[in-house]
């Protein structure tokens, strides 16, 4: 029997996951090579002096200063931390000092900024309401309306990074699902048909797949794409080696024109949409406790039912867990679901749900398996004949096949994770069935594919992905 074997330990997910808010220190090391000697009551300068009497009333601000009268300008902003938990913030100044507040607008939690903001930079402490414990800092630059800085909590061990416009600038972002987004896009080369899909996550990262009918696979996609609409792309292979790299623009809901460039090979794509959906998305934040979740949409109403129910319930327990935490510390309690799309057709949309927090070792989550005709999860049932025990039958080839994964021999760690866990999860795809274990912090998501050549004598004939069945 042959069984394709592959791993992602690099994906989208996991770049979501190690992401600064979260767990990464990649961010924290740079925010340690940031200079934090220079204090924070250094001599501002406004970027754009306004005369006294035409700055506007604010009596929050006015009442940080022990001279309202001289206020020389108030700036107000809308931003983001991490492109995902909206906030508010307000500085004045005097000329001689700036003050301020960033506020949680879904909380209405108000903390005090107090420091340097003018076009030569940003570095400004964070501190409680009563402006006694400073709680935190703000670090970055103030260019063109645009405040863009790095947030670490006091103790530095804690960071994010802030976007944000003024307010006037331009169109701002309201809604955390704003520029968050998947589009499937179908082409033809090679007298073949393609298939592309791309979800749009935070901080512009993008994951997705790519299927090739001339090339008989499906390629994993990761990269990012900037503000303008350009984007580049890892094409991916199985063994998780790259095939090529992708470049192009794309903005959200528009037809794309994309190079390919790999193995001295040029192509070119002239995709078309498809569908296209904003992602689900919630957010919210206070002083102690923060979560954020972005879900796929679909075509199917049902199915959208069936994905808003599961992260409300990952929601609801956040907030029990915050509750009964009672946690005091800055930014301390985080939790964060991303999602992962594996395969959309006109008959069947799979992938994954993480949910992951600063709380337990091991992330959580599950699969799903649409079939968009009848609006129901796909299972074993639906798939299989009565007489075959698909769980059982695939539970133990995972176990036969584990240990030919990559890690398996050479690291320990790995090796009672992946025998503890197992493949718990299963999603269609064109190739076969993806067995799957749970996100894990390290390694990311461990998969096995078996084709459904291995899987065919078993299987009903009039079944949601016999499409896929020669």
């Amino acid at each position: 029997m042959k069984l394709v074997l592959y791993s992602i330990s690099t994906n989208f997910a996991e770049l979501y996951a190690l992401r600064a808010r979260m767990f990464s220190t990649r961010l924290l090391t740079l925010i340690l090579l940031i200079s934090f000697g220079q204090k924070c009551l250094a001599q501002t300068k406004p970027s754009t002096p306004t005369a006294t009497a035409s700055v506007p009333r604010d009596t929050a601000i006015a009442k940080l200063f022990e001279k309202p009268l001289e206020i020389k300008w108030i700036k107000y902003f809308k931003g983001r931390l991490d492109d995902a938990i909206a906030v508010d913030i307000a500085i004045g100044s005097d000329g001689k000092i700036c003050k301020g507040y960033l506020t949680y607008p879904k909380s209405k939690v108000k903390l005090r900024l107090e420091g340097m903001f003018d076009s030569t930079g940003v570095r400004m402490e964070e501190k409680d309401y009563a402006g006694k414990a400073v709680t935190g800092y703000l670090n970055g630059t103030f260019q063109k309306r645009k405040l863009l800085a790095t947030w670490t909590n006091a103790q530095k061990t804690v960071g994010s990074r802030l976007d944000a416009d003024e307010i006037g600038s331009g169109p701002i972002l309201q809604n955390c699902s704003d520029n968050k987004w998947s589009s499937r896009f179908i082409t033809r080369y090679n007298n073949g048909r393609c298939d592309m899909v791309i979800v749009r996550g935070q901080n512009g990262l993008l994951d997705g797949f790519l299927w090739i009918e001339a090339d008989a696979k499906t390629y994993r996609l990761q990269g990012s794409i900037q503000t303008d609409g350009k984007f580049e792309i890892e094409v991916l292979q199985q063994n998780n080696k790259m095939a090529a790299m992708m470049q192009g623009v794309m903005k959200p809901g528009q037809n794309s024109d994309v190079q390919w460039v790999g193995s001295g090979e040029r192509r070119e794509f002239k995709f078309t949409v498809k569908d296209h959906f904003l992602l689900g998305c919630y957010e919210f934040a206070d002083y102690s406790n923060q979560y954020d979740a972005l879900y796929p949409r679909t075509p199917c109403s049902s199915c959208n039912t069936w994905l808003d129910q599961q992260v409300n319930n990952w929601i609801n327990g956040c907030k029990t867990k915050f509750a009964v935490r009672k946690d005091n510390t800055r930014n301390n309690s985080r939790a964060s679901a991303w999602p992962e799309i594996v395969c959309w057709t006109d008959r069947v949309f799979s992938g994954y749900l993480t949910f992951s927090d600063t709380w337990n070792e091991q992330a959580q989550g599950m699969a799903y398996n649409f079939d968009l005709k009848s609006g129901k999860n796909i299972v074993y049932d639906d798939l299989f004949n009565k007489t075959f025990n698909a769980k059982q039958w695939l539970d133990d080839y995972a176990k036969k096949e584990m240990p030919k994964l990559t890690p398996f021999a050479s690291d320990v760690k790995y090796r009672d994770w992946v025998t503890k866990e197992g493949f718990p999860m299963f999603t269609v795809r064109r190739e076969g069935l993806e067995l799957s274990t749970l996100f894990h912090m390290q390694y990311g998501r461990q998969t096995l594919l078996v084709p459904y050549d291995q899987l065919k004598p078993y299987m009903k004939k009039d079944n949601p992905v016999s499409e896929f069945i020669k």
